[in-house]
């Protein structure tokens, strides 16, 4: 098993060069050539306070990239320098799983699957839209109490 898990350098002296790295790990190992985006089975995320997810920030460039898969980020929180997988790779994936904990999380998980700015629409978050995959949220009680019940 350990053959298929490919670990981010996200440490790296030089970030740039450890996402083509492993952008080219990610495309080898799903034989996805360089115009397409890789598609995998199933993606797990978490939830930020801010409505980020997998280390994409609201208001980052790298939201709207349609060709990169994987990109090196600065973070507003540490650590500063991150590797994440694109929108547009997670958008790929069979399956999107997001795992929410914690009363903390209320407000913006509300945000996300009841919105009613624009703004709560362009969180990192709410573009999580799989293009013919499923979406699967994961909420305990405190991340879900914002909810309207149904």
């Amino acid at each position: 098993m350990s053959s298929q898990v490919y670990r981010m350098v996200g440490e790296s002296s030089d970030p740039q060069a450890a996402a083509r790295e492993y952008e080219q790990q990610l495309r080898h190992a799903t034989k996805t050539v360089s115009s397409a985006q890789p598609s995998l089975d199933l993606i797990m995320l978490g939830l930020g306070e801010d409505g980020h997810t997998a280390s994409l920030f609201p208001g980052a460039s790298i939201l709207h990239d349609p060709q990169c898969a994987i990109a090196a980020v600065r973070s507003p929180k540490d650590p500063p320098n991150r590797l994440t997988m694109t929108l547009a790779a997670i958008n790929r994936a069979s399956v999107i799983l997001f795992l929410v904990a914690g009363a903390g999380k209320a407000g913006v998980v509300r945000a996300i699957l009841e919105p009613k700015t624009e703004a709560e629409r362009q969180l990192p978050a709410s573009l999580v839209k799989p293009e013919e995959g499923r979406l699967i949220w994961f909420l305990d009680r405190a991340a879900a109490a914002e909810l309207p019940i149904q």
